[in-house]
């Protein structure tokens, strides 16, 4: 279960919580991140008059709740459900599903390294809540970036490898289609056999794609994961083709001129 660094939750945050006792005036919610147990009166369930909480909230139910008060010489933290919108629920809950994959990961990482949970919450975990967005958007970027990412996010060079490897392993890349127009003329005899010989050349060694859209009319497609080295290869394959086409009497014109 994922787990925070803090010992209670900051007022105003916005906590995961299951429902454990429901009474006619209140609400006794366990919190997933925190060993911790939070109450929820009555006038905190609705902003329109609630006549009966079951209504409401059932046993056993993972609720989005907003921290209203903490109290830690009492142990006692006062919760809202009212003030947790639809928007804003959909949106820490998706959050929560992401920090739970990402401690998955997590997990495996400590396997690996013959330690608990808890040591690699220690050692690194905590520090990953703090430097991203969520648990698993270190993963993320580790396969998308690469460890250099990592290093200038904050993580220690001694983890980002651990990191990068468990990301590998378990995220695919996204990729996205980049292409580029441009106009290729050739004034040769076999002017269609040069361009197709040159496109073969080009794409096989650049891995992107040529297509035949009205001539003289050409594409070049890259799927890619990066989008800024995506653009540089469509650069290259451009700079690429015009070195195939040398001694030829051709005409090439693309937005990289």
């Amino acid at each position: 279960m994922v787990r925070r660094g803090d010992d209670f939750p900051s007022r105003g945050e916005l906590i995961i919580g299951t429902v454990k006792e429901i009474n006619p005036n209140s609400v006794f919610v366990s919190l997933d991140e925190y060993e911790k147990e939070g109450m929820i009166h009555i006038s905190e369930i609705a902003k329109k008059w609630v006549r009966d909480i079951r209504d409401w909230v059932t046993v056993d139910k993972k609720i989005v709740c907003q921290v209203k008060d903490v109290r830690e010489e009492k142990d006692q933290i006062d919760l809202s459900l009212k003030e947790v919108d639809e928007r804003a629920k959909n949106r820490r809950m998706q959050e929560w599903k992401r920090d739970e994959r990402g401690e998955e990961f997590l997990e495996e990482m400590a396997e690996e390294r013959e330690i608990s949970l808890d040591e690699i919450y220690e050692e690194v975990g905590f520090e990953l809540q703090e430097n991203f967005r969520d648990m698993l958007e270190p993963f993320e970027i580790a396969v998308r970036k690469g460890t250099e990412e990592l290093v200038k996010r904050g993580v220690d060079e001694e983890w980002v490898g651990d990191i990068k490897k468990i990301g590998d392993e378990n995220i695919s890349r996204k990729t996205e289609r980049l292409d580029e127009r441009f106009t290729l003329r050739v004034w040769e005899p076999d002017g269609i056999e040069i361009i197709r010989s040159a496109f073969g050349e080009v794409g096989e060694e650049n891995d992107v794609e040529f297509k035949y859209i009205t001539a003289p009319e050409y594409e070049v497609i890259k799927e890619a994961s990066d989008l800024k080295e995506g653009e540089k290869i469509l650069e290259k394959s451009m700079e690429d083709l015009r070195e195939r086409l040398q001694g030829k009497d051709f005409e090439l014109k693309s937005s990289f001129d």
